[in-house]
């Protein structure tokens, strides 16, 4: 018996293969499209019974969250947060970067790095005196999938 196939090539066999992150972003893009298609594939996931909801961050005493804290109260880190932004991309572009170099496979792999990391550079930012003006892509390079846009506020 053939899988059924989804819109964008999805079964259910490849969501089972995804991360929870991964098919939080398939769910998410499915409902954005706002039709019958889209809509069959988020509950085609939601019917799964596997996690599908973009995670939580890490706790503050979490030792990743140590490790990263450490990464980004560096002047590197704030450098190229700010080079980022200066480019056009989200701050996260340039962070990311540099987590996923310092940390390697426990930051790419662990389902509530990025949004812990997320949060650690709207800290940054904010210090800074920017202001969120909307969310972007981040480059394929980068662990994270989209960032806050920040300009001077």
């Amino acid at each position: 018996m053939n899988e059924e196939v989804f819109i964008g090539g999805w079964t259910r066999e490849k969501l089972r293969e995804r991360s929870q992150t991964e098919r939080h972003q398939v769910w998410k893009r499915a409902r954005a499209l706002h039709s019958a298609e889209g809509n069959h594939l988020a509950r085609a996931i939601e019917l799964l019974g596997l996690p599908y909801a973009e995670p939580e961050p890490l706790a503050d005493d979490d030792p990743l969250t140590v490790r990263m804290r450490e990464v980004m109260t560096s002047p590197a880190a704030r450098s190229a947060a700010v080079e980022a932004t200066l480019d056009g991309l989200p701050a996260m572009a340039g962070v990311d970067t540099l987590l996923h170099d310092a940390l390697g496979e426990e930051y790419r792999l662990n389902a509530a790095a990025v949004p812990s990391a997320q949060l650690m550079v709207a800290e940054l930012m904010t210090g800074l005196g920017y202001v969120d003006a909307g969310r972007k892509d981040l480059p394929k390079r980068c662990v994270a999938r989209s960032g806050v846009y920040w300009k001077r506020g």
